[in-house]
């Protein structure tokens, strides 16, 4: 890789990859969502690691920053709806597989 990405480039990235854990999450793609989110943070270390020249303050940088504040509270919150979802059905799963110790119905076994 040649050439050197600016701090603008990086948050462009950051902002782009912030959409797709997005989509994959929608999807409950959760394996896709978990890579997407380990190079978002690669990414920010890069970031971190990076000269950024003015840019977060700039007009176009506030946007950009504004953009993913947007993005992430937005993530988030699907986050946790998906995660409710997840945790509803695997309480239904557990009373159906075993979870609960006595069996369903016992008294239609005892004659």
């Amino acid at each position: 890789m040649g050439s050197k990405r600016t701090a603008k480039n990086l948050w462009q990235d950051y902002l782009f990859l912030t959409r797709e854990m997005g989509k994959f999450l929608a999807r409950e793609e959760m394996e896709i969502f978990h890579e997407l989110l380990q190079q978002r943070e690669d990414l920010q270390t890069i970031i971190e690691e990076t000269p950024d020249n003015g840019f977060r303050t700039s007009p176009e940088g506030r946007k950009i920053l504004a953009l993913i504040q947007q993005e992430n509270q937005s993530l988030m919150n699907h986050f946790q709806q998906t995660h409710q979802k997840v945790k509803q059905h695997h309480q239904v799963a557990q009373i159906y597989t075993g979870g609960n110790k006595q069996p369903v119905g016992r008294r239609s076994w005892e004659l």
